[in-house]
Protein backbone atom coordinates (compact mmCIF):
# COMPACT_ATOMS: atom_id res chain seq x y z
CA UNK A 1 0.00 0.00 0.00
CA UNK A 2 2.83 2.34 0.87
CA UNK A 3 4.51 1.49 -2.43
CA UNK A 4 1.35 2.29 -4.41
CA UNK A 5 0.97 5.60 -2.59
CA UNK A 6 4.58 6.48 -3.34
CA UNK A 7 4.12 5.67 -7.05
CA UNK A 8 0.97 7.83 -7.23
CA UNK A 9 2.88 10.77 -5.73
CA UNK A 10 5.67 10.32 -8.26
CA UNK A 11 3.22 10.21 -11.17
CA UNK A 12 1.36 13.28 -9.89
CA UNK A 13 4.61 15.23 -9.55
CA UNK A 14 5.66 14.19 -13.08
CA UNK A 15 2.31 15.32 -14.43
CA UNK A 16 2.63 18.73 -12.78
CA UNK A 17 6.16 19.12 -14.11
CA UNK A 18 4.96 18.27 -17.64
CA UNK A 19 2.18 20.81 -17.46
CA UNK A 20 4.66 23.40 -16.25
CA UNK A 21 6.86 22.79 -19.29
CA UNK A 22 3.90 23.28 -21.64
CA UNK A 23 3.00 26.73 -20.26
CA UNK A 24 4.43 29.53 -22.39
CA UNK A 25 4.38 32.38 -19.90
CA UNK A 26 5.13 35.87 -21.25
CA UNK A 27 7.53 34.74 -23.94
CA UNK A 28 6.47 37.50 -26.36
CA UNK A 29 5.98 40.38 -23.93
CA UNK A 30 6.93 43.91 -24.91
CA UNK A 31 7.64 46.52 -22.25
CA UNK A 32 5.80 49.86 -22.43
CA UNK A 33 9.08 51.75 -22.80
CA UNK A 34 9.70 49.79 -26.00
CA UNK A 35 6.48 50.95 -27.70
CA UNK A 36 5.71 54.07 -29.71
CA UNK A 37 1.98 54.67 -29.15
CA UNK A 38 0.48 56.02 -32.39
CA UNK A 39 -2.51 58.35 -31.99
CA UNK A 40 -3.13 59.12 -35.69
CA UNK A 41 -1.94 57.93 -39.09
CA UNK A 42 -1.79 59.71 -42.44
CA UNK A 43 -1.61 58.17 -45.92
CA UNK A 44 -0.21 60.09 -48.91
CA UNK A 45 0.82 59.10 -52.44
CA UNK A 46 3.62 60.84 -54.35
CA UNK A 47 2.88 59.21 -57.70
CA UNK A 48 5.31 56.34 -57.25
CA UNK A 49 5.14 55.16 -53.66
CA UNK A 50 3.19 55.39 -50.43
CA UNK A 51 4.02 57.92 -47.73
CA UNK A 52 2.81 56.84 -44.29
CA UNK A 53 2.89 59.45 -41.52
CA UNK A 54 2.67 58.68 -37.81
CA UNK A 55 1.68 60.92 -34.93
CA UNK A 56 3.40 59.27 -31.96
CA UNK A 57 2.78 60.20 -28.34
CA UNK A 58 5.72 61.32 -26.16
CA UNK A 59 4.85 59.98 -22.67
CA UNK A 60 7.47 62.04 -20.82
CA UNK A 61 6.01 65.28 -22.19
CA UNK A 62 2.43 64.39 -21.26
CA UNK A 63 3.27 63.13 -17.76
CA UNK A 64 5.12 66.38 -17.03
CA UNK A 65 1.93 68.31 -17.77
CA UNK A 66 0.78 70.36 -20.75
CA UNK A 67 3.74 69.80 -23.00
CA UNK A 68 6.52 70.67 -20.55
CA UNK A 69 9.43 68.69 -19.20
CA UNK A 70 12.16 69.30 -16.65
CA UNK A 71 12.75 72.95 -15.83
CA UNK A 72 9.57 74.10 -17.58
CA UNK A 73 11.07 73.68 -21.05
CA UNK A 74 8.34 73.47 -23.67
CA UNK A 75 8.19 70.17 -25.50
CA UNK A 76 5.69 68.78 -27.97
CA UNK A 77 3.36 66.05 -26.64
CA UNK A 78 3.68 64.22 -29.97
CA UNK A 79 6.22 63.68 -32.70
CA UNK A 80 5.33 63.36 -36.40
CA UNK A 81 7.45 61.55 -38.96
CA UNK A 82 6.94 59.72 -42.26
CA UNK A 83 8.26 56.64 -44.04
CA UNK A 84 8.02 55.61 -47.70
CA UNK A 85 7.57 52.32 -49.48
CA UNK A 86 6.15 50.57 -52.53
CA UNK A 87 3.48 49.11 -50.24
CA UNK A 88 1.85 50.52 -47.13
CA UNK A 89 3.14 47.73 -44.93
CA UNK A 90 6.57 48.08 -46.51
CA UNK A 91 6.58 51.77 -45.61
CA UNK A 92 5.63 50.92 -42.03
CA UNK A 93 8.54 48.51 -41.74
CA UNK A 94 10.88 51.38 -42.60
CA UNK A 95 10.06 52.92 -39.21
CA UNK A 96 12.44 50.47 -37.54
CA UNK A 97 15.36 52.23 -39.24
CA UNK A 98 14.61 55.59 -37.62
CA UNK A 99 12.63 54.97 -34.43
CA UNK A 100 13.96 53.36 -31.23
CA UNK A 101 10.46 52.11 -30.42
CA UNK A 102 8.11 49.71 -32.14
CA UNK A 103 5.00 51.45 -33.43
CA UNK A 104 1.87 50.41 -31.52
CA UNK A 105 -1.40 50.99 -33.42
CA UNK A 106 -3.97 49.66 -30.94
CA UNK A 107 -4.63 53.22 -29.69
CA UNK A 108 -4.65 54.80 -33.15
CA UNK A 109 -7.75 57.03 -33.28
CA UNK A 110 -7.96 58.28 -36.88
CA UNK A 111 -6.47 57.57 -40.28
CA UNK A 112 -6.37 60.49 -42.71
CA UNK A 113 -6.23 60.04 -46.47
CA UNK A 114 -5.12 62.72 -48.89
CA UNK A 115 -7.47 63.46 -51.78
CA UNK A 116 -4.83 62.08 -54.17
CA UNK A 117 -4.94 58.74 -52.35
CA UNK A 118 -8.74 58.69 -52.37
CA UNK A 119 -8.94 59.40 -56.10
CA UNK A 120 -6.26 56.77 -56.82
CA UNK A 121 -7.90 54.11 -54.65
CA UNK A 122 -6.88 52.72 -51.27
CA UNK A 123 -7.78 49.02 -51.32
CA UNK A 124 -4.26 48.31 -50.04
CA UNK A 125 -4.99 50.23 -46.83
CA UNK A 126 -8.18 48.26 -46.18
CA UNK A 127 -6.22 45.06 -46.74
CA UNK A 128 -3.62 46.11 -44.16
CA UNK A 129 -6.28 46.70 -41.50
CA UNK A 130 -7.99 43.36 -42.03
CA UNK A 131 -4.84 41.28 -42.53
CA UNK A 132 -2.84 42.42 -39.49
CA UNK A 133 -3.70 42.17 -35.80
CA UNK A 134 -2.15 45.48 -34.73
CA UNK A 135 -4.24 48.14 -36.52
CA UNK A 136 -7.90 48.12 -35.45
CA UNK A 137 -10.67 48.34 -38.02
CA UNK A 138 -12.72 50.56 -35.67
CA UNK A 139 -10.47 53.56 -36.37
CA UNK A 140 -12.22 56.57 -37.97
CA UNK A 141 -11.35 57.60 -41.53
CA UNK A 142 -11.11 61.19 -42.78
CA UNK A 143 -10.04 62.79 -46.05
CA UNK A 144 -8.12 66.03 -46.64
CA UNK A 145 -7.68 68.04 -49.86
CA UNK A 146 -4.00 68.64 -49.03
CA UNK A 147 -1.45 66.24 -47.60
CA UNK A 148 -2.30 64.05 -44.64
CA UNK A 149 1.03 64.83 -43.01
CA UNK A 150 0.29 68.56 -42.75
CA UNK A 151 -2.95 67.82 -40.92
CA UNK A 152 -1.13 65.59 -38.40
CA UNK A 153 1.40 68.36 -37.76
CA UNK A 154 -1.25 70.72 -36.37
CA UNK A 155 -1.76 71.22 -32.62
CA UNK A 156 -5.18 71.71 -31.01
CA UNK A 157 -5.87 74.12 -28.16
CA UNK A 158 -8.38 72.04 -26.23
CA UNK A 159 -6.76 68.62 -26.64
CA UNK A 160 -3.18 67.72 -25.78
CA UNK A 161 -3.01 64.82 -28.23
CA UNK A 162 -4.20 66.04 -31.68
CA UNK A 163 -5.19 62.56 -32.87
CA UNK A 164 -7.53 62.22 -29.91
CA UNK A 165 -8.95 65.65 -30.68
CA UNK A 166 -9.67 64.74 -34.29
CA UNK A 167 -11.63 61.70 -33.13
CA UNK A 168 -13.61 63.84 -30.66
CA UNK A 169 -14.45 66.38 -33.39
CA UNK A 170 -16.02 63.86 -35.73
CA UNK A 171 -17.89 62.16 -32.87
CA UNK A 172 -19.31 65.52 -31.75
CA UNK A 173 -20.28 66.45 -35.32
CA UNK A 174 -22.07 63.15 -35.86
CA UNK A 175 -23.96 63.33 -32.57
CA UNK A 176 -24.98 66.99 -32.52
CA UNK A 177 -25.42 68.02 -36.18
CA UNK A 178 -25.65 64.76 -38.19
CA UNK A 179 -24.06 66.58 -41.14
CA UNK A 180 -21.02 64.28 -41.42
CA UNK A 181 -20.93 60.61 -40.40
CA UNK A 182 -18.24 58.94 -38.32
CA UNK A 183 -16.97 56.40 -40.86
CA UNK A 184 -14.89 53.54 -39.45
CA UNK A 185 -12.60 51.32 -41.49
CA UNK A 186 -14.89 48.29 -41.30
CA UNK A 187 -17.92 50.40 -42.35
CA UNK A 188 -16.04 51.73 -45.37
CA UNK A 189 -14.99 48.20 -46.29
CA UNK A 190 -18.57 46.90 -45.98
CA UNK A 191 -19.96 49.75 -48.10
CA UNK A 192 -17.36 49.36 -50.86
CA UNK A 193 -17.97 45.61 -51.03
CA UNK A 194 -21.77 45.95 -50.84
CA UNK A 195 -24.42 46.08 -53.54
CA UNK A 196 -23.80 49.73 -54.50
CA UNK A 197 -20.00 49.65 -53.95
CA UNK A 198 -20.20 53.22 -52.65
CA UNK A 199 -19.39 55.05 -49.44
CA UNK A 200 -18.60 58.50 -48.02
CA UNK A 201 -15.81 60.09 -45.98
CA UNK A 202 -15.81 63.39 -43.99
CA UNK A 203 -13.40 66.13 -44.97
CA UNK A 204 -10.86 67.57 -42.53
CA UNK A 205 -8.93 70.67 -43.55
CA UNK A 206 -6.86 73.53 -42.16
CA UNK A 207 -8.94 76.71 -42.13
CA UNK A 208 -7.50 80.21 -41.91
CA UNK A 209 -4.00 81.38 -42.76
CA UNK A 210 -0.76 79.83 -41.56
CA UNK A 211 -0.79 76.76 -39.32
CA UNK A 212 -0.50 75.67 -35.70
CA UNK A 213 2.47 73.34 -36.02
CA UNK A 214 4.48 75.05 -33.25
CA UNK A 215 3.86 75.25 -29.52
CA UNK A 216 4.20 79.04 -29.68
CA UNK A 217 0.93 79.20 -31.65
CA UNK A 218 -0.91 77.78 -28.64
CA UNK A 219 0.30 80.60 -26.41
CA UNK A 220 -2.09 83.00 -28.14
CA UNK A 221 -5.77 83.46 -27.28
CA UNK A 222 -6.82 83.19 -30.93
CA UNK A 223 -4.95 81.12 -33.50
CA UNK A 224 -4.61 82.05 -37.16
CA UNK A 225 -5.79 78.62 -38.29
CA UNK A 226 -7.43 75.49 -36.97
CA UNK A 227 -8.51 72.02 -38.01
CA UNK A 228 -12.10 71.99 -39.21
CA UNK A 229 -14.57 69.53 -40.69
CA UNK A 230 -15.96 70.48 -44.09
CA UNK A 231 -17.64 68.67 -46.98
CA UNK A 232 -18.46 65.04 -47.67
CA UNK A 233 -16.34 63.01 -50.08
CA UNK A 234 -18.21 60.49 -52.23
CA UNK A 235 -16.49 57.24 -53.24
CA UNK A 236 -17.50 54.61 -55.78
CA UNK A 237 -15.70 51.38 -56.72
CA UNK A 238 -12.96 52.20 -54.25
CA UNK A 239 -12.17 55.66 -55.62
CA UNK A 240 -13.31 59.19 -54.86
CA UNK A 241 -15.62 60.63 -57.51
CA UNK A 242 -16.62 64.01 -56.05
CA UNK A 243 -17.79 66.17 -53.14
CA UNK A 244 -21.10 66.98 -51.50
CA UNK A 245 -21.80 70.29 -49.77
CA UNK A 246 -22.73 70.28 -46.10
CA UNK A 247 -26.40 70.86 -46.95
CA UNK A 248 -26.35 67.95 -49.38
CA UNK A 249 -24.56 65.88 -46.75
CA UNK A 250 -27.34 66.55 -44.23
CA UNK A 251 -29.87 65.56 -46.87
CA UNK A 252 -27.94 62.33 -47.38
CA UNK A 253 -28.03 61.72 -43.62
CA UNK A 254 -31.82 61.95 -43.70
CA UNK A 255 -31.95 59.50 -46.61
CA UNK A 256 -29.56 57.10 -44.83
CA UNK A 257 -31.66 57.37 -41.63
CA UNK A 258 -28.61 58.47 -39.65
CA UNK A 259 -29.87 61.77 -38.21
CA UNK A 260 -29.44 61.87 -34.43
CA UNK A 261 -29.77 65.61 -33.89
CA UNK A 262 -29.80 68.43 -36.39
CA UNK A 263 -30.35 72.18 -36.55
CA UNK A 264 -32.60 73.84 -39.13
CA UNK A 265 -32.64 77.56 -39.86
CA UNK A 266 -35.73 78.48 -41.85
CA UNK A 267 -37.11 81.87 -42.92
CA UNK A 268 -40.26 83.28 -41.36
CA UNK A 269 -43.40 82.39 -43.24
CA UNK A 270 -45.07 85.80 -43.16
CA UNK A 271 -44.26 88.78 -45.36
CA UNK A 272 -43.11 90.72 -42.31
CA UNK A 273 -40.53 88.06 -41.62
CA UNK A 274 -38.18 89.06 -44.42
CA UNK A 275 -34.53 88.39 -43.49
CA UNK A 276 -35.68 86.91 -40.18
CA UNK A 277 -35.41 83.28 -39.20
CA UNK A 278 -36.57 80.52 -36.88
CA UNK A 279 -34.09 77.95 -35.56
CA UNK A 280 -35.39 74.45 -34.91
CA UNK A 281 -33.42 71.76 -33.11
CA UNK A 282 -34.32 68.28 -34.42
CA UNK A 283 -34.26 65.88 -31.47
CA UNK A 284 -35.72 62.76 -33.09
CA UNK A 285 -35.85 61.67 -36.71
CA UNK A 286 -36.71 58.49 -38.59
CA UNK A 287 -36.62 57.90 -42.35
CA UNK A 288 -38.05 54.98 -44.27
CA UNK A 289 -36.70 54.71 -47.81
CA UNK A 290 -38.84 52.29 -49.81
CA UNK A 291 -38.42 51.11 -53.42
CA UNK A 292 -41.59 51.03 -55.57
CA UNK A 293 -42.39 50.12 -59.15
CA UNK A 294 -44.14 52.74 -61.29
CA UNK A 295 -45.05 51.59 -64.78
CA UNK A 296 -42.31 48.99 -64.58
CA UNK A 297 -39.68 51.57 -63.58
CA UNK A 298 -37.91 51.61 -60.21
CA UNK A 299 -38.65 54.61 -57.98
CA UNK A 300 -38.33 55.43 -54.30
CA UNK A 301 -40.47 56.88 -51.56
CA UNK A 302 -38.90 58.51 -48.50
CA UNK A 303 -41.08 59.12 -45.44
CA UNK A 304 -39.56 61.24 -42.65
CA UNK A 305 -41.00 61.45 -39.14
CA UNK A 306 -39.28 64.12 -37.04
CA UNK A 307 -39.83 66.20 -33.92
CA UNK A 308 -37.91 69.02 -32.30
CA UNK A 309 -38.04 72.28 -30.41
CA UNK A 310 -37.88 75.95 -31.32
CA UNK A 311 -34.58 77.28 -29.94
CA UNK A 312 -34.57 80.79 -31.45
CA UNK A 313 -36.97 83.10 -33.25
CA UNK A 314 -36.38 86.54 -34.66
CA UNK A 315 -39.77 86.62 -36.36
CA UNK A 316 -42.52 89.09 -35.49
CA UNK A 317 -45.08 86.37 -34.97
CA UNK A 318 -47.40 85.40 -32.16
CA UNK A 319 -46.44 81.83 -31.28
CA UNK A 320 -49.65 81.39 -29.27
CA UNK A 321 -51.54 80.96 -32.53
CA UNK A 322 -51.76 77.34 -33.78
CA UNK A 323 -51.67 78.53 -37.38
CA UNK A 324 -48.32 80.22 -36.72
CA UNK A 325 -46.81 77.00 -35.37
CA UNK A 326 -48.27 75.06 -38.28
CA UNK A 327 -46.68 77.50 -40.73
CA UNK A 328 -43.26 77.10 -39.09
CA UNK A 329 -43.59 73.30 -39.26
CA UNK A 330 -44.56 73.36 -42.93
CA UNK A 331 -41.64 75.67 -43.76
CA UNK A 332 -39.23 73.31 -41.97
CA UNK A 333 -40.76 70.28 -43.72
CA UNK A 334 -40.21 71.94 -47.08
CA UNK A 335 -36.60 72.70 -46.12
CA UNK A 336 -35.89 69.06 -45.20
CA UNK A 337 -37.58 67.85 -48.38
CA UNK A 338 -35.50 70.26 -50.47
CA UNK A 339 -32.12 69.18 -49.07
CA UNK A 340 -33.05 65.49 -49.43
CA UNK A 341 -33.96 65.93 -53.10
CA UNK A 342 -30.77 67.93 -53.64
CA UNK A 343 -28.68 65.14 -52.09
CA UNK A 344 -30.44 62.51 -54.21
CA UNK A 345 -29.85 64.58 -57.35
CA UNK A 346 -26.15 65.00 -56.50
CA UNK A 347 -25.78 61.25 -55.96
CA UNK A 348 -27.35 60.59 -59.37
CA UNK A 349 -25.11 63.21 -60.95
CA UNK A 350 -22.07 61.35 -59.55
CA UNK A 351 -23.67 58.02 -60.57
CA UNK A 352 -23.12 56.86 -56.99
CA UNK A 353 -25.70 55.28 -54.73
CA UNK A 354 -24.60 56.31 -51.24
CA UNK A 355 -28.08 55.97 -49.72
CA UNK A 356 -28.39 52.19 -49.50
CA UNK A 357 -30.95 52.17 -52.33
CA UNK A 358 -29.40 49.13 -54.01
CA UNK A 359 -29.70 46.95 -50.93
CA UNK A 360 -33.36 47.91 -50.44
CA UNK A 361 -34.18 47.18 -54.08
CA UNK A 362 -32.42 43.81 -53.85
CA UNK A 363 -34.41 42.84 -50.75
CA UNK A 364 -37.84 43.86 -52.06
CA UNK A 365 -37.45 42.78 -55.68
CA UNK A 366 -34.87 39.93 -55.68
CA UNK A 367 -35.91 38.57 -59.08
CA UNK A 368 -35.68 41.95 -60.81
CA UNK A 369 -32.35 42.58 -59.07
CA UNK A 370 -30.86 39.31 -60.26
CA UNK A 371 -32.31 39.53 -63.75
CA UNK A 372 -31.65 43.18 -64.60
CA UNK A 373 -30.73 45.77 -61.98
CA UNK A 374 -27.56 44.17 -60.57
CA UNK A 375 -25.95 44.14 -64.02
CA UNK A 376 -26.48 47.86 -64.66
CA UNK A 377 -27.23 49.38 -61.26
CA UNK A 378 -25.63 52.77 -61.95
CA UNK A 379 -27.84 53.24 -65.02
CA UNK A 380 -30.91 52.15 -63.07
CA UNK A 381 -30.13 54.38 -60.10
CA UNK A 382 -29.60 57.61 -62.04
CA UNK A 383 -33.09 57.37 -63.56
CA UNK A 384 -34.93 56.46 -60.34
CA UNK A 385 -37.37 59.13 -59.16
CA UNK A 386 -37.64 60.07 -55.48
CA UNK A 387 -40.77 61.21 -53.68
CA UNK A 388 -40.28 62.74 -50.23
CA UNK A 389 -42.90 63.22 -47.52
CA UNK A 390 -41.92 64.93 -44.27
CA UNK A 391 -43.97 65.12 -41.08
CA UNK A 392 -42.36 67.47 -38.54
CA UNK A 393 -43.81 68.36 -35.15
CA UNK A 394 -42.47 71.09 -32.91
CA UNK A 395 -42.91 69.56 -29.46
CA UNK A 396 -41.57 72.48 -27.43
CA UNK A 397 -41.57 76.22 -28.01
CA UNK A 398 -39.12 77.06 -25.23
CA UNK A 399 -39.78 79.11 -22.10
CA UNK A 400 -41.73 81.74 -24.00
CA UNK A 401 -44.49 81.38 -26.57
CA UNK A 402 -43.76 84.84 -27.93
CA UNK A 403 -40.62 86.01 -29.64
CA UNK A 404 -38.83 89.04 -28.24
CA UNK A 405 -39.24 90.68 -31.64
CA UNK A 406 -43.02 90.27 -31.36
CA UNK A 407 -43.08 91.80 -27.84
CA UNK A 408 -41.03 94.86 -28.85
CA UNK A 409 -43.15 95.45 -31.95
CA UNK A 410 -46.30 95.22 -29.82
CA UNK A 411 -44.96 97.82 -27.38
CA UNK A 412 -44.23 100.10 -30.31
CA UNK A 413 -47.75 99.63 -31.56
CA UNK A 414 -46.67 97.46 -34.50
Amino acid sequence: MNLNKWLRNILFAALLFGMLLMTTGCWNRIELNELGITSATGIDWDGKQWIVTYQVVIPASISAGVGTVGGGTAKSPVIVYSTKGKTIRGAMMQSYSESPRKLFFAHNRVVILSEDVARRGFEELIDVYFRNAGPRETVSMLITPGTARRVLEQFMQLQIIPGEGLKDIILSETKNTSVLPNMKVYQVAMDLSGEAKSTVLPEIYISGSGDTSSLQSLAQIATQSKLKLGRLAVLHNGKMVGWMTRKQSLGASYLRNSVQQASLVVPCGSENGANQYDTIQILRSSTKLKPVLKDGQLAYSAIVQASGSLTESSCSENLYKPETISLIEKTAEQHIRSIMLDAWSRGQQLETDLFGAAEKAHRKYPKMWKKQWSKEWSRTFITAQLEVNVDLRIARMGLSNKSFQYLTNKEKGG
